[in-house]
């Protein structure tokens, strides 16, 4: 038998993280750049029922039952085998490989486990779909964070622009123009379970205060869904400005995002904000096509770590 493949985009959060996790809708895209690979292949002439995990970017080469129970590939494996009934496991090798870095908010324990449950239970003879497939990955994310929005596994299953809420699920957004956005690497790593329990201390903690800034990040995401569709670069631009500044109320910024959101800005970016959990990983710019050399210039010289580019297409299903 071949090996059979699959991969997952990272993702981009426009505008509403965390305000996600309390009702409030959220803004996101793929970023179909930079993606998450697995291959599944029969282990010819090993014992039965053994399956062996490489994955060097997770630094594992062993058997998935050696695995601790909290692994995010033992448990998309279990989920996917529990979800199709199977007892009998069967001989394989999985390779699994990324180029979205770990921790940095851009999706990659939801794209790590949407692209192993896709080649897993096509291995297996039975491809999810992709609600099933959602709804897996939303578990196997609240086994990673604790208390996920459903955002990210969402985005990394469809690969389309959505407006996501927790009651009304999600919508898909059609921008009436190109979005340029440049997306840095501050080189501070943070655990997105770390934020959102941060979080949900302080909102138990000032319910009023808080509860103040999340619903006012709904609105701003509403405006941003307004801008895109209406292909009003300044309206979305000045809407990422304003979430980032109610994130930093949030204490959720860090000083090496905020020197980068300042960069971006007086380089001439219309608006910048980071993307995520926060307290470090990766912020977004949203940048004129003339101003991306200034711009991404502007970020390097000010720290990032590396930069990337992406296009929110007019009117396309893909960033």
């Amino acid at each position: 038998m071949p090996a059979i493949s699959a991969s997952a985009c990272a993702k981009l959060i426009l505008l509403g993280e965390h305000a996600v996790v309390y009702g409030e809708p959220a803004l996101a895209v793929p970023f179909s750049g930079l993606r998450a690979r697995a291959a599944v292949e029969a282990w010819i002439g090993a014992p039965s029922g053994r399956i062996h995990i490489f994955a060097r970017d997770l630094d594992l080469d062993q058997e998935w039952s050696l695995l601790p129970e909290n692994n995010l590939v033992r448990n998309a494996l279990t989920l996917v085998l529990t979800e199709l009934g199977i007892e009998r496991l069967p001989t394989c090798k999985l390779n699994l490989t990324t180029e979205i870095p770990i921790s940095s908010g851009l999706g990659a324990s939801a794209a790590l486990a949407v692209a192993l449950m896709r080649a897993f239970s096509a291995f297996l003879g039975h491809p999810l779909d992709s609600e099933r497939l959602n709804a897996l990955a939303f578990e196997s994310e609240t086994l990673i964070h604790g208390r996920p929005s459903g955002i990210d596994n969402t985005v990394v299953v469809y690969e389309q622009p959505i407006l996501f809420s927790k009651a009304s699920g999600f919508e898909v957004i059609r921008s009436t123009d190109d979005f340029h956005l440049l997306v840095a690497d501050s080189g501070v790593k943070k655990a997105t379970a770390l934020t959102v329990s941060q979080l949900a201390q302080d909102y138990s903690e000032n319910p009023e205060n808080i509860g103040a800034i999340i619903r006012e990040i709904g609105s701003l995401t509403q405006a941003g869904v307004r801008a895109l569709r209406m292909g009003d670069q300044p309206a979305l631009g000045d809407a990422l400005n304003r979430n980032q500044e109610l994130l930093t109320l949030l204490n959720l910024s860090c000083p090496e995002l905020d020197t980068l959101i300042s960069a971006a800005r007086q380089a001439g970016a219309l608006g910048a904000k980071l993307t995520g959990g926060g307290k470090g990983g990766h912020m977004l710019a949203l940048t004129a096509p003339d101003q991306l050399e200034r711009v991404r210039n502007a970020l390097l010289k000010a720290g990032a770590r590396s930069v990337y580019h992406t296009v929110l297409k007019q009117e396309a299903a893909n960033a």
